[in-house]
């Protein structure tokens, strides 16, 4: 499974396309629509989480693994390119980012935890042993903020939980794959 990583990485690079272009046409017509924070904290997110599955496609690549392995693993960008289509923001001075948001809400963070469930599950199928350690420890925190994301509702509440996720999501990137050559 050498080439997993490249064609994880074609797909991570697909479902950046969607807050990439939020960003950039955030910052050119920043003048006539101000971007919600919110959104922008998730949409970073969703950057440094598609980093981390490229990263762990590279980590992974290395391991024989058979068919079923394999499609869960792809099961991971997909969904990522879910949550990337889910919270896609429109930039336009009569649309509220936030209330797209929230419209959204309940979708992405179901599918948001279903990612380390189904993480946990391709390393079960693969028969290798899921060792109580930081990996686990961060999925876990993954799962729980993404089932905490369900009841927030208030603008603040929501804008703080972002940042937690997006704080944690990057100590994991850092922590856990800091080893892995890119």
């Amino acid at each position: 499974m050498d080439y997993l990583w490249f064609f994880v990485g074609v797909l991570v690079g697909v479902a950046l396309d969607s807050p990439i272009r939020y960003l950039a046409t955030s910052l050119r017509q920043r003048r006539s629509v101000r971007p919600d924070p919110t959104v922008v904290v998730w949409q970073l997110f969703l950057i440094v989480l598609l980093i981390e599955f490229w990263v762990a496609s590279i980590s992974v690549s290395k391991a024989d693994m058979g068919l079923a392995q394999f499609l869960l693993f792809l099961l991971l960008p997909f969904g990522a390119m879910v949550l990337s289509t889910l919270s896609s923001p429109t930039v336009d001075p009569d649309v509220d980012q936030f209330e797209e948001f929230e419209a959204q809400r309940s979708v992405f963070f179901v599918v948001l935890a279903l990612l380390p469930v189904i993480s946990l599950l391709r390393e079960v199928v693969a028969g290798e042993s899921i060792p109580l350690d930081a990996d686990l420890a961060y999925r876990a925190l993954i799962m729980v903020g993404a089932l905490v994301g369900l009841a927030m509702r208030t603008r603040r509440a929501t804008l703080v939980h972002g940042v937690a996720m997006l704080v944690l999501i990057s100590v994991y990137l850092f922590d856990v794959y800091a080893t892995v050559p890119a």
